[in-house]
């Protein structure tokens, strides 16, 4: 009886061992084809990251030539020109040596505007 039961022991452990080798194959199929998948992915990655860093490299360099500090002295500069041209305009239109009626009110409400129309472009440009 004992030899009977350790026949069938043999057996199943034979059978079972075939069953447990069978499911390792097929997963070990499974992790190829992953593995396989996970390579073409990595690669479209890595396309993908070639592509946005020549991208963020062009923006690098224009972020880099608008922060330049030559450009910026440059339009400090060109405002403050534009800041004495408009004040000897408004100089020049206040000539007051014959009162008030010699007064260029034309002149006046163009550096109005242009200064308003100034200040909402800074504005705007500063909100972005």
């Amino acid at each position: 009886m004992l030899d009977f039961v350790f026949i069938t022991l043999i057996f199943f452990e034979i059978i079972l061992t075939t069953l447990c080798i069978i499911k390792i194959i097929e997963i070990e199929e499974k992790v190829k084809m992953i593995h396989n998948k996970l390579i073409l992915t990595f690669n479209m990655i890595l396309t993908i990251n070639k592509q946005i860093k020549s991208t963020i490299t062009k923006i690098n360099k224009v972020v880099s030539f608008i922060t330049n500090k030559k450009l910026i002295k440059i339009s400090q500069i060109i405002k403050i020109t534009v800041d004495i041209v408009q004040i000897i305009i408004l100089i020049r239109s206040l000539n007051l040596s014959k009162g008030l009626k010699s007064i260029n009110y034309k002149n006046i409400k163009k550096l109005l505007l242009i200064e308003t129309s100034r200040r909402i472009l800074r504005k705007i440009l500063m909100a972005l």
